[in-house]
C-alpha cells in the first residue's frame, strides 16, 4: 500500500512548488520538477532533478516523456490560462492523477471541469502537507509545532489482526494510535483493546522518523 515508490512531475518551482518537490523528494519519491524559468530551474538542480520546459508546449510534455509519470502536480501560480492549459496536456498525455494549485474559485471550477482529480487551495494547503499526501502514504497529514505530526493511514499490513497493545506500536515505533476508523463504523478512540484490521483508518501521531518506520515495519 503506501510504501510503492511514485512517479511525480511537478510543475512550477515556485515556493508551493519547490516545497511539494523536496518533500517527495526527502520521502524517496521518483520526482523531476519542471519550470521555464531557468533561473528557478538552476536554483533547485543542485537538490532535487529539474528540467526547464514550458508544459504549456505539448512538444515540451514529448521530449520528457511526461506520460510516463504516474502522477501530476500543477503548481503553476501566476498564469491561470498556463496552469489549465498545462493541466490539460498532462491529461492528454494519459495522466490521471492530476493535483492543480488553484489561486480563486473560478480557476477551482475549471480545474475541475477538465479532469483535475485534487485540486489544491494554495492559501490553505501548505507544500509540505501537499506532498506528503501526493506521495499515497497518507489519507491526511497534519504538521505540529515542534517535532510531531498528526496523521490518517490505512493499516500498515505488519499490524493487520492485532490489537494496539499486542502489536506494541509505542514500544516499538514510538508512536501513538490516537483512534480508528473502521469503515460502517463509529471513530474509535485508540484503547489498547482495539484491534486494526485492513481497512481501517488510523489516526496516529509521532516524529517523522517513527511514523515512516511504524509504515515500513
Amino acid at each position: 500500500m503506501a510504501n510503492n515508490t511514485r512517479s511525480v512531475l511537478v510543475v512550477g518551482l515556485g515556493r508551493f512548488g519547490s516545497s511539494v518537490a523536496t518533500t517527495l523528494d526527502m520521502m524517496g519519491q521518483d520526482v523531476l520538477a519542471v519550470d521555464k524559468d531557468g533561473e528557478l530551474v538552476n536554483r533547485w538542480s543542485s537538490q532535487i532533478p529539474t528540467v526547464q520546459a514550458d508544459m504549456t508546449d505539448v512538444m515540451a510534455l514529448e521530449q520528457i516523456n511526461a506520460s510516463d509519470f504516474d502522477t501530476a502536480v500543477v503548481a503553476i501560480g501566476d498564469s491561470v490560462e498556463a496552469s489549465v492549459i498545462t493541466a490539460g496536456n498532462l491529461l492528454d498525455a494519459g495522466i490521471s492523477d492530476i493535483w492543480a494549485k488553484s489561486v480563486s474559485k473560478e480557476h477551482a471550477r475549471i480545474l475541475q471541469r477538465i479532469g483535475a482529480r485534487h485540486i489544491i487551495n494554495a492559501e490553505t494547503d501548505a507544500g509540505k502537507r501537499v506532498g506528503h499526501l501526493v506521495s499515497g502514504n497518507y489519507l491526511d497529514y497534519i504538521e505540529l509545532e515542534g517535532a510531531y505530526n498528526v496523521v490518517k493511514i490505512h493499516t500498515p499490513a505488519h499490524v493487520v489482526g492485532y490489537t494496539i497493545e499486542d502489536a506494541r506500536v509505542h514500544e516499538r515505533f514510538g508512536i501513538t494510535v490516537v483512534g480508528i476508523k473502521s469503515p460502517g463504523k463509529e471513530f474509535e478512540y485508540g484503547s489498547k483493546e482495539l484491534i486494526m484490521h485492513r481497512n481501517d483508518e488510523l489516526i496516529i501521531m509521532g516524529k517523522q522518523d517513527q511514523i515512516d518506520r511504524f509504515l515500513r515495519g
